[in-house]
């Protein structure tokens, strides 16, 4: 799991679109839609319901975005001290 996986769950989550997500993180969409299964293999859990239309959070997923976001905030702390 890295910071980068997380910010893209975070994106994801945001904007309820791998594409919209993707550009928002200046990635390509398979790159994104690669490292979310990716972190989602290693976790062993489906974070978001996928349809042609929407894109939403699991339970599961919800949990582990907030606990993601936290981590970020976490991590900009730490270059906020340096």
């Amino acid at each position: 799991m890295t910071l980068t996986e997380l910010r893209y769950i975070t994106a994801v989550a945001r904007e309820r679109h791998f594409g919209r997500a993707a550009e928002a993180s200046f990635v390509s969409q398979p790159t994104l839609s690669g490292a979310v299964k990716k972190l989602e293999d290693e976790l062993g859990v489906v974070l978001f319901e996928r349809s042609k239309t929407d894109v939403s959070l699991t339970p599961a997923g919800e949990r582990i975005v907030a606990q993601a976001r936290k981590v970020l905030m976490e991590a900009e702390g730490v270059k906020a001290l340096a």
